[in-house]
């Protein structure tokens, strides 16, 4: 076999290089992406939960609105910092999510 043969498989290999370096690409964009979301998410939690301590004189139930907005932006700023490292947010971070929702402890 001549260097012919071998430049089928090095075009091959260049290729399948390639398309690995823009799934990479692809992925981080990804990951980045989640990563401004989830901030976001706290940053806009962390405001109402401010909003409502400061009802919590006023109208029933608002203390503990705050109290369950505050864990919830707790746990999407745990996100964030696993999507910045590149990471699914472990489990319990992930729960925490799920547990802050609309009538999840029948709200």
């Amino acid at each position: 076999m001549g260097q012919d043969a071998e430049q089928p498989s090095q075009d091959r290999l260049s290729e399948a290089r390639a398309r690995l370096a823009a799934l990479r690409d692809l992925q981080a964009a990804l990951f980045d992406s989640l990563t401004q979301t989830a901030e976001a998410i706290a940053q806009t939690e962390d405001k109402s939960a401010e909003a409502h301590e400061a009802m919590a004189a006023h109208l029933p139930g608002s203390a503990e609105h705050a109290a369950r907005t505050r864990r919830f932006a707790a746990a999407e700023r745990g996100a964030a910092s696993a999507y910045r490292d590149h990471e699914v947010p472990p489990e319990d971070v992930r729960r925490a999510i799920r547990e802050s929702r609309p009538n999840a402890d029948g709200q």
